[in-house]
C-alpha cells in the first residue's frame, strides 16, 4: 500500500515538473511541485543537520555547566546519619531516597544537612556529597550519561517537529493550490459553458 502511495506520488511529480508531455498541466502544478521538491529536500537534509547541530549544542551547554558547577563546588565524605526515606521522583523516573547526612567543613566544624543519597544506603553508611563553598549541600553537576541523554532528546525533538512542519508545509502548499486551481477551473467555465450550452448546441 505504501509503495502504491510512493509510486503515484513519485509520478505525479515526475509529471508536474514537467518531465513528461502533458498539455494538461496547469502552470500552478509545476510551481507546486518544485515547492514541494524544495520542501522534500529540506526534510532529508537540512531538519536532520538541524537536529543533529541541536543535540551537539546541548550536549556541549550541559558539560559547561558540569564544568561550571563543579569548579564552584566539591564533594565530601559524608557519613548517613538517619535512614532514608522516599520523597518523590527524579525528572529522570528514578526514585529520590534523601537522609540525614553528616561530614566535617572546610571550617574544621561538624554539619549536617538532608541529601540525596544511594538508595542502597543506611544509618552509618559512607557516601559522597556535593557541597558548595558555605559547606551546604549543593544539586550534583550533570553526569556523562545525563548529558547524552537530553542530547539525544533534543535532537529527536528537533527532528520529529521538523519533519512534521515540513509535511503539514506541503500539505498546505497542496490545499491552496488545488483551492486556487478549482477557483480558476470554475471561472473559464463561466466564460466558456455560454459557447457550449448555448442555441444552436446540442
Amino acid at each position: 500500500m505504501k509503495e502504491r502511495y510512493w509510486s503515484a506520488g513519485i509520478s505525479w511529480l515526475v509529471h508536474a515538473l514537467g518531465m513528461r508531455r502533458n498539455p494538461l498541466r496547469r502552470p500552478v502544478d509545476r510551481l507546486v511541485a518544485v515547492a514541494l521538491l524544495g520542501l522534500l529536500v529540506v526534510a532529508l537534509t537540512v531538519v536532520p543537520l538541524l537536529a543533529l547541530f541541536s543535540g551537539k549544542a546541548e550536549y556541549a551547554a550541559q558539560r559547561r555547566e558540569a564544568a561550571v558547577i563543579a569548579s564552584a563546588q566539591h564533594v565530601v565524605d559524608a557519613v548517613v546519619l538517619t535512614n532514608p526515606q522516599m520523597v518523590g521522583s527524579e525528572p529522570g523516573g528514578g526514585a529520590s531516597v534523601r537522609a540525614e547526612v553528616g561530614w566535617t567543613g572546610q571550617d574544621g566544624h561538624p554539619r549536617a544537612e538532608r541529601a540525596e543519597v544511594p538508595s542502597s544506603s543506611h544509618v552509618g553508611s559512607r557516601v559522597p556529597v556535593w557541597v558548595d563553598g558555605a559547606d551546604r549541600v549543593a544539586p550534583a553537576p550533570p553526569t556523562e550519561v545525563t548529558s547524552i541523554a537530553s542530547a539525544t532528546g533534543t535532537a529527536v525533538g528537533v527532528l520529529v517537529l521538523g519533519l512534521l512542519a515540513c509535511v503539514g508545509i506541503m500539505k498546505t502548499v497542496r490545499a491552496v493550490a488545488d483551492s486556487w486551481a478549482r477557483r480558476r477551473w470554475e471561472w473559464e467555465w463561466v466564460n466558456v459553458e455560454p459557447d457550449w450550452t448555448g442555441p444552436g448546441r446540442g
